[in-house]
């Protein structure tokens, strides 16, 4: 993908070439329906185009958008590969247990934030900050738990397994203790 292909399609969109990703799929899904919308309302902005011309606006809509798509995913993946090059030039050291203390002090050597976390990881920005500060009774079930703390520790480039294991373990010494 060359900037004067990605520059189209940031056109076509109407945004920047700075937006995240959400406002290029809110863009996405506003034009679609925009464009393909019988209603009224919308009538005057359309009634002058032509059936294949609003088709062929519809497809460029639409390749913009899975371009731009496919960017952003390689963009996301080259964060991922240069925080694994961070995390490998970084003096991390090795925890004997992996608790929600483990996972902030690594996040700040690594010097991530935790909204590129939740972006990177899919997982709330608020499930990940009460996994760090170990507020057990804030987070979901512990299936969910287990999931959101393997893919936090997947962004730090610590071992998601180890990293799971050892906070559900903690979190269950939590609720055992606070029943006695």
């Amino acid at each position: 993908m060359n900037n004067i292909e990605l520059d189209r399609c940031f056109f076509i969109l109407e945004i920047n070439n700075n937006a995240s990703f959400l406002e290029m799929k809110n863009s996405y899904i506003h034009l679609r329906n925009l464009y393909s919308s019988k209603n009224i309302g919308l009538s005057p902005l359309i009634e002058n185009l032509s059936n294949k011309r609003q088709k062929q606006i519809i497809k460029d809509i639409d390749e913009a958008y899975h371009i731009l798509e496919k960017y952003y995913i390689e963009k996301k993946d080259q964060k991922i590969i240069e925080k694994r090059e961070k995390f490998a030039k970084s003096n991390i050291p090795e925890f004997e247990t992996i608790g929600g203390d483990s996972l902030k002090l690594t996040r700040n050597v690594l010097g991530l934030d935790l909204e590129e976390i939740a972006f990177l990881s899919g997982v709330p920005i608020k499930h990940l900050m009460n996994i760090e500060e170990e507020r057990y009774n804030l987070l979901p079930p512990r299936m969910y738990v287990r999931t959101f703390v393997k893919k936090f520790a997947e962004q730090l480039s610590l071992n998601p397994l180890k990293a799971s294991e050892d906070y559900i373990k903690k979190m269950e010494d939590f609720f055992t203790k606070k029943k006695k």
